[in-house]
């Protein structure tokens, strides 16, 4: 019979204990018995079934603050960060499992950022609850994601183009057999909701999307106490893990330690709203053609769904004073060609030279 061992506990549970605990009892656990639950898995104490029926429970129960923190403590001791000194990084990301089909409108929307001048290392996963995910769209548009995930190409990269891309599968080691459990249960677990925030680099801004607006609240509380990170936590109304074009989004904002939240409409970035069904996706290689299009400045609900996204980015990091005014930069750096520069650098793999002068003439 498996135990959940960690020093740190006053008593151990056993694998039968959890499940009640969480199925039975519907009881929330403390973030040191989450962090015990998440190391046994990470150990391959608990066998796929275990593994699968812990992560749903949790799941179907609703994971709080305590639990993701117990995770992100959990993941952060194996994997410990990539210094990029002082730079201010960026990240936009959501969290999976709003079953939208959307394009990938996060990976398009941070060449955007990148190229208004605020350093942004993406960090993604292949799909899962998605037929795309980032990683996906991003070897498609001709990245070689093994080789940008290593900590000398990432620096490389922000130096050449103020952007990177950390795919999950090369920066994290976790066994294989939990990635196919996973990929087995279909729905987003609390791997998921800690992604975010054990960013490789422990990126100081971030946008992070969430498919349901409970989960808004324990994310930015994580975030607060994990300290030292500005952040946008998003949620669609209309079931999207993005800022939406569509509709109404809430947002939890964390700077300093305090949240405040509030919401946004389209009309917030002088963007005409668009149908949910004007924003699907598809393959990979459709979602690059997507992302491409955008990036050559051509209209669209693709591109209003791009600019929405950047604006928020750009109005966390200061770019921007306020919303409208962050999507007329957005606008411009796609209208310029500035945005689309980002990409190409990225795909020829210009290291050797500078961005200088690429963001000249920035209204």
């Amino acid at each position: 019979m498996n135990t959940i061992v960690d020093p740190r506990l006053p008593r151990q549970i056993t694998y039968p204990q959890l499940i009640r605990t969480l199925v039975e009892e519907k009881q929330d656990l403390s973030r040191e018995q989450a962090r015990a639950v998440i190391n046994a898995i990470l150990e391959q104490r608990f066998n796929a079934l275990e593994t699968a029926t812990t992560l749903v429970a949790l799941g179907q129960k609703g994971e709080t603050a305590e639990e993701i923190m117990g995770a992100v403590e959990a993941i952060r001791m194996r994997h410990p960060p990539i210094s990029l000194g002082e730079l201010p990084v960026l990240n936009l990301g959501g969290t999976g499992g709003d079953r939208a089909g959307t394009f990938n409108i996060s990976t398009t929307a941070a060449f955007v950022v990148a190229a208004a001048g605020i350093p942004v290392v993406k960090h993604g996963n292949k799909g899962s609850t998605s037929g795309s995910g980032s990683s996906d769209v991003m070897t498609a548009l001709g990245v070689d994601i093994t080789r940008s995930s290593t900590a000398e190409q990432i620096r490389a990269d922000l130096h050449a183009c103020n952007f990177a891309f950390v795919a999950t599968s090369e920066y994290y080691r976790f066994p294989a057999g939990l990635t196919n459990v996973r990929r087995s249960i279909g729905v987003p677990t609390l791997f998921n909701l800690a992604g975010p925030l054990v960013h490789p680099t422990r990126a100081q801004r971030q946008i992070i999307g969430v498919a349901r607006p409970t989960q808004l609240a324990p994310i930015a509380e994580v975030l607060c106490r994990l300290g030292g990170v500005d952040a946008f936590v998003v949620h669609g109304v209309d079931g999207l893990d993005e800022v939406s074009c569509v509709g109404e989004t809430l947002i939890s904002e964390v700077r300093q330690g305090q949240v405040r939240t509030f919401s946004l409409m389209p009309q917030d970035f002088d963007v005409q709203p668009c149908h949910l069904s004007e924003l699907q996706g598809g393959t990979p290689q459709r979602n690059a053609e997507i992302c491409t299009h955008v990036l050559r400045g051509l209209p669209g609900p693709h591109r209003e769904a791009t600019v929405v996204t950047a604006s928020v980015a750009l109005v966390l990091a200061g770019r921007a004073p306020s919303f409208k005014e962050a999507a007329r930069i957005t606008r411009h750096m796609l209208d310029s060609g500035q945005a689309q520069k980002i990409l190409k650098i990225m795909k020829e793999h210009h290291h050797e030279n500078t961005c200088e002068g690429l963001w000249d003439n920035q209204p």
